[in-house]
């Protein structure tokens, strides 16, 4: 496809698919408050890209201005829409609490976070430990889940590690249980901590959404805690650069950077 029909295409206001699962144009509708994350982000994300592409459109064909800028109006009004049902399907603090969680350092010597944590595992017990908190910490950062249900993870490891093998994996269980309640329960208090700290202003890049050559298939290089927290704290977006701005909590705008 030329160039040109490439830039045009992002003048397009996507097909919404509504929740009987069929498709409108032309323009996005917001979801209800209690929509399902992400689906909200997913809309306001496609809306986005094209939104996106549209002023690029305009600004390497200038002359597409009369036609395109109508249209461009209604997308962004559209977006901005889709970016409000975004955000109302995400809860600010549990996005503060999980960029706490990102922040933490790994516990050190895990025999004396929890004394006789791996009594009867074998020499591994340690290490078990050590990888289930990771995995903890790592799905937190990607958003998919609430931080108390991401334990989910840390305790697919020791369901791994174990195997067929039953003896000791209750044990091996409740204690990796015992160590993502106290991490969670230290990253609720460092949020707190962070809702009493002035905001941060943030300004950074808006990612496009991707497309997989083979499939077609439509790819965010967001994870779904980075799009959620930048649609629940964005300020203000600049379409001809591309760029948003964002007033968060110091530890959000930590990570939004880092990611």
């Amino acid at each position: 496809m030329s160039e040109f029909a490439v830039a045009v295409a992002g003048l397009r206001t996507p097909a919404v698919v509504l929740g009987d699962g069929a498709q409108t144009d032309p323009a996005p509708t917001p979801g209800p408050a209690g929509a399902e994350p992400a689906q909200a982000v997913r809309v306001w994300r496609r809306a986005q890209t094209r939104a996106l592409q549209g002023f690029a459109a305009t600004a390497a064909f200038p002359w597409l201005e009369p036609w395109a800028g109508p249209r461009l109006s209604a997308l962004t009004c559209a977006v901005e829409q889709a970016r409000g049902a975004a955000a109302r399907s995400m809860d600010p603090l549990e996005l503060l609490t999980a960029a706490c969680v990102a922040a933490l350092p790994a516990p050190i010597g895990l025999r004396d976070v929890l004394p006789g944590c791996a009594g009867t595992w074998g020499v591994d017990g340690e290490w078990l430990l050590a990888e289930a908190w990771e995995r903890w910490q790592n799905a937190c950062a990607e958003g998919e889940a609430p931080v108390a249900d991401c334990v989910r993870a840390a305790s697919a490891t020791v369901y791994e590690a174990f195997g067929r093998r039953r003896k000791a994996r209750d044990e091996a269980l409740d204690s990796v249980q015992r160590l993502i309640t106290s991490s969670a329960d230290q990253a609720r208090q460092h949020a707190d901590a962070q809702l009493a700290e002035p905001f941060h202003l943030v300004r950074m890049a808006i990612p496009l959404l991707e497309v997989e050559p083979l499939t077609g298939r439509e790819v965010d290089p967001l994870t779904l805690w980075g799009a959620g927290a930048i649609a629940a704290f964005q300020t203000g977006v600049d379409w001809s650069v591309g760029r948003v701005e964002l007033a968060a909590p110091p530890k959000v705008a930590d990570l939004l950077l880092r990611g």
